[in-house]
């Protein structure tokens, strides 16, 4: 399984990345050792989309450091906190499964 995320508001060239379901994990996993509120629990099953609000996204940036605590890839986390800005001011996140 994999999932697609997009800025909510995007032009169809930025503003959307492909996870597969380990690295989402892998990336919602260190949200929660940082104390980053993030509605896991909301992830479609195939075929399904949900929605985080900008609001939410904001939240959880806000509890973000950017240094990974338990997620090795370094620059993924960095990739993933630069992603999540932009989708704060995008109107949060579309994630299709």
């Amino acid at each position: 399984m994999s999932y697609r995320l997009y800025w909510r508001r995007n032009d169809g060239v930025s503003g959307h990345v492909w996870l597969s379901a380990g690295d989402l994990d892998a990336l919602t996993t260190e949200m929660g050792v940082q104390g980053m509120p993030w509605p896991g629990d909301r992830l479609p099953g195939p075929g399904a989309d949900a929605v985080v609000e900008a609001d939410e996204v904001e939240d959880a940036i806000a509890a973000a450091r950017e240094t990974p605590v338990t997620l090795a890839d370094g620059q993924l986390w960095i990739d993933w906190l630069v992603f999540l800005e932009g989708a704060a001011q995008n109107g949060g996140l579309l994630i299709r499964g």
